[in-house]
């Protein structure tokens, strides 16, 4: 399945320019309705902007998310506060769930390939 995704990065100290990843959202391009965010854990605050975003999604009743989904929440995220990638594109897994529990399971180990 060919997926999109972004990570998304947190500066711990605001008095320092250094960003951690803590998260990441995936999309997949052949099936449009596969989204799913998931986070390591103590990033409650952006875990739950990001199940805002999908519940607003529910809510509207929407099936199939736009191309350029990942690319309008890309910089909602203040430079202040953390940032998100540019948007990688994979065909190695099978689901969006599979990418995102793959990349969480990078990010504790701390290296993201």
């Amino acid at each position: 399945m060919k997926i999109r995704y972004i990570i998304e990065y947190k500066r711990p100290d605001p008095n320092k320019w250094d960003f951690i990843p803590i998260g990441v959202w995936a999309h997949g391009v052949d099936d449009r309705s596969a989204f799913e965010v998931g986070y390591v854990s103590g990033f409650d605050a952006e875990e739950w902007d990001a199940q805002c975003v999908v519940n607003r999604i529910v809510e509207q009743g929407i099936r199939e998310l736009p191309e350029d989904f990942l690319e309008r929440h890309r910089d909602a995220v203040p430079v202040y506060l953390g940032s998100r990638t540019i948007v990688f594109e994979s065909d190695k897994y099978g689901s969006v769930t599979e990418l995102v529990d793959d990349v969480i399971g990078q990010i504790r180990k701390g290296r993201i390939d």
